[in-house]
């Protein structure tokens, strides 16, 4: 029976590789009616139910599971299933148990890693990252997930260390030279910004957030031409992008080219009434005419909507008035 049990179990993996998910779960049914708690099978199926993003199920198998044989790959899965459900502590728990039975666990200590950050208590992280890179892996994505922890923490000097030894691997280059570039434009060191960013785009040229960024520091440097040629460039793939084309927008109306600014704001406003579009089309109006009723009347809602504008708009609205 055992054999036959071994091979229902087999089969439903092999179906479950091959994204047969419906034969898959007949082959571990039929391993269950024949032992019900075959502990391998009954994790199998929770895998299934993980795949399938049906986690309160996934959950319930994997418990099953420990009922009948205490792993560290059962407590990992189960604290995946609970994390998904946003049971973050009780995920802890577990994830920190299958490190217990395994400490060299890699999958054990990346998710208990994932779940620190994703709780914000960095440093927790990066005493995780820490670790897997001085005692498993040196891969690049741990350094660059330290590095983003160390960033999280205001600790930028550190994570430009990290960043610094992460190029020197040949694997995501461009993802650790756009995080050095982001440490410097907030640092406002935008020439070395610059010239980090350049790097990322050389690797990967169509990849949005570089682009985006580079208009940034662009617009920092007031190269304003610069910034509307990185913002054209993504709208060229991205025209539904309103977040790209408003700050485009915002830099047409620095250097005065009024109309082409409002032209850009209304093809924001047509789909959706964004506050931000409507403050920027209502000052670009009152710079073509100090009078405009139009640019008014947008000023006056936004005050009325309680929106992030609306003091800015008050503002305004009062100083025309004088």
């Amino acid at each position: 029976m055992q054999n036959t049990i071994e091979q229902l179990n087999n089969e439903g993996v092999q179906y479950f590789l091959r994204g047969k998910f419906e034969e898959a779960k007949l082959r571990y049914q039929e391993a269950l009616d024949m032992n019900p708690s075959y502990a391998t099978t009954l994790n199998n199926f929770g895998m299934m139910f993980l795949q399938e993003q049906k986690f309160e199920k996934a959950e319930s198998f994997f418990n099953k599971a420990l009922d009948e044989n205490i792993t560290s790959t059962y407590l990992l899965n189960l604290g995946h299933a609970q994390a998904n459900q946003g049971k973050l502590n009780e995920a802890q728990i577990n994830y920190e148990k299958a490190i217990e039975l395994n400490p060299k666990s890699l999958d054990g200590l990346k998710s208990l890693a994932s779940l620190f950050q994703y709780k914000n208590e960095y440093h927790d992280a990066i005493r995780i990252w820490e670790y897997i890179i001085l005692n498993i892996s040196s891969d690049v994505g741990f350094k660059l997930q330290l590095a983003k922890a160390y960033i999280k923490i205001g600790e930028n000097q550190y994570a430009l260390s990290i960043l610094h030894e992460a190029s020197k691997q040949e694997k995501q280059q461009e993802i650790t030279w756009y995080y050095t570039a982001l440490i410097h434009f907030n640092a406002k060191n935008l020439g070395l910004a610059k010239t980090a960013i350049l790097r990322a785009i050389t690797i990967k040229p169509e990849e949005v957030s570089f682009r985006s960024l580079l208009a940034a520091i662009y617009l920092g440097l007031s190269e304003f031409n610069s910034a509307i040629t990185e913002w054209d460039y993504i709208l060229n793939n991205q025209p539904e992008n309103h977040k790209i084309r408003i700050d485009k927008a915002v830099s047409l109306l620095a250097t005065k080219k009024l109309t082409e600014c409002i032209d850009e704001l209304n093809i924001v406003l047509r789909s959706n009434q964004v506050p931000k579009a409507l403050y920027y089309k209502a000052v670009a109006l009152l710079q073509l005419n100090k009078k405009d009723l139009k640019a008014i009347g947008i000023l006056k809602k936004l005050v009325e909507l309680k929106t992030e504008f609306s003091e800015e708009s008050k503002n305004i609205l009062h100083n025309l008035t004088l």
